[in-house]
């Protein structure tokens, strides 16, 4: 993991390095050219505000596959999985309780199976909004030190079967004995803080138009909020599980945790004046979110639109 997170930082110190580097023949060195290109003066302390949308790898969905954590924070087997324990034992019938999955279905109790095959797939996050203070301290009209803070709420998405047989008391029912796949949605909720601490690079000598890179380290704060299956009319929720006695390390080390990783920034900026600036920027970056059973380092990508006022 040490390698990875190296090697990223090198690509973006490289990446940094050369893009400033293709444009020095176009930045003036003396203080009379710099004011023939423009007469604002950029230095000292930004404060902004950021709007955009992350893009989050699909990963760390794993948390909410119905499975959930054990005790030791390692991903349960299917028959101790959270999903099944909820549908079989709780809802479906099971210590002489009343078959809920049976009416949620719309059959008879026993016309209707849950096994591993029926099991989540096809988790991923959806587009979520992201927004942030962003700071700055320029050197001059061209170099700056960053440090941002933005968050996010993320929701995740999947699908899992039930099987079902027989006829339905319902009138849309099916042949007697056939068996049907019927899919529902397992969801899940996650937040997330990004600090972002690095240098940003304006491109070029437009007065009010250029391109501009950035690049540093972050560190992801990011915790675990719920986790539903919902079958129909019935929703099940899978988070009290982790409120059982025995989970409390599980809870502090699985369910919320910090990650160390390293962004990138490329994005369009325009000078408005001495005042105001508004930056487009794409953001990647390579992070550890550090939730989950096997938390391992993947990519990001966010972009948003940023305005920054000068004091």
């Amino acid at each position: 993991m040490a390698k990875r997170f190296y090697k990223a930082i090198s690509i973006i110190g490289l990446f940094l390095f050369f893009s400033t580097s293709a444009f020095a023949q176009q930045d003036t060195t003396d203080t009379d050219d710099d004011n023939k290109t423009t007469d604002k003066d950029l230095r000292g302390f930004h404060i902004g505000l950021q709007a955009g949308t992350m893009f989050a790898n699909k990963y760390n969905t794993n948390l909410y596959n119905g499975y959930g954590l054990d005790v030791n924070g390692n991903q349960n087997t299917f028959l101790n999985s959270f999903l099944y324990q909820q549908i079989v034992n709780n809802y479906g019938g099971g210590n002489g309780l009343t078959d809920q999955i049976a009416i949620a279905l719309k059959v008879n109790p026993g016309q209707w199976s849950f096994d591993e095959s029926c099991m989540p797939i096809n988790l991923r996050y959806n587009i979520s909004l992201q927004v942030g203070l962003n700071t700055r301290y320029c050197f001059d009209n061209k170099t700056s030190v960053i440090l941002n803070v933005n968050a996010t709420k993320l929701t995740v998405n999947g699908n899992f079967n039930i099987y079902t047989s027989g006829t339905t008391n319902s009138s849309t029912s099916g042949f007697q004995g056939a068996q049907n796949i019927q899919t529902f949605v397992i969801t899940g909720g996650e937040q997330r803080l990004i600090s972002q601490l690095g240098v940003q690079r304006v491109l070029g000598d437009n007065d009010k138009l250029n391109f501009f890179v950035e690049g540093g380290i972050d560190v992801t704060l990011a915790k675990f909020l719920k986790n539903q299956a919902i079958i129909n009319n019935l929703t099940i929720d899978l988070t009290p599980a982790y409120t059982l006695p025995g989970y409390g390390a599980v809870r502090q080390h699985n369910l919320i945790g910090f990650g160390l990783g390293a962004f990138a920034g490329l994005g369009i900026n325009l000078t408005l004046s001495s005042k105001y600036t508004i930056q487009l920027v794409y953001n990647p970056s390579y992070d550890k979110i550090n939730i989950g059973a096997a938390a391992k380092y993947t990519m990001q990508n966010s972009v948003g639109i940023r305005a920054y006022y000068n004091f």
